[in-house]
């Protein structure tokens, strides 16, 4: 047994066994950066539901672009934290749309403009407030936890 919190428990019968168990724990992270896939593509799939529901605007033109680059940065290897950055500006933006929804009867542009309450506390706050935490978590587990290389098989 380890004697302090931070040493790693070494059994001598089986020392494979526990570096499999390391390997199956570090990889746990990967599932913070799965769910973040998710719900980049579910903020994809909302700009189009945007563009029909209210016509186009520039933040349903800007967001989605700024999400595909942080595509490419996750098919590097980085952008858990920029997706986490990204998504909290954007409801940060949208908070006047997302008090509307709750708590008024009009667009905060003006009552000549479309008033979609339930779309925009689905697409403008729960969309990316769960994308900021889980990006937030996705990147704080790899920061914790950095991937493991391969190894070779011994011979």
């Amino acid at each position: 047994m380890p004697t302090r919190h931070n040493e790693p428990y070494h059994d001598s019968k089986n020392p494979q066994g526990v570096e499999v168990m390391i390997r199956t724990v570090r990889s746990l992270g990967a599932n913070w950066r799965t769910v973040l896939l998710v719900l980049v593509g579910l903020s994809l799939i909302c700009a189009p539901i945007s563009w029909i529901d209210d016509g186009v605007t520039p933040s349903w033109i800007v967001y989605p672009l700024v999400l595909l680059i942080g595509f490419w940065l996750m098919w590097r290897g980085r952008g858990t934290l920029y997706f986490s950055i990204t998504a909290t500006i954007f409801l940060l933006v949208h908070l006047p749309f997302s008090w509307a929804a709750l708590a008024g009867d009009q667009s905060p542009q003006g009552p000549d403009h479309p008033f979609n309450p339930v779309q925009w506390l689905i697409t403008l706050f729960v969309v990316p407030l769960l994308t900021a935490i889980v990006a937030f978590l996705a990147w704080r587990e790899a920061r914790r936890h950095p991937a493991v290389a391969p190894q070779r098989a011994a011979t």
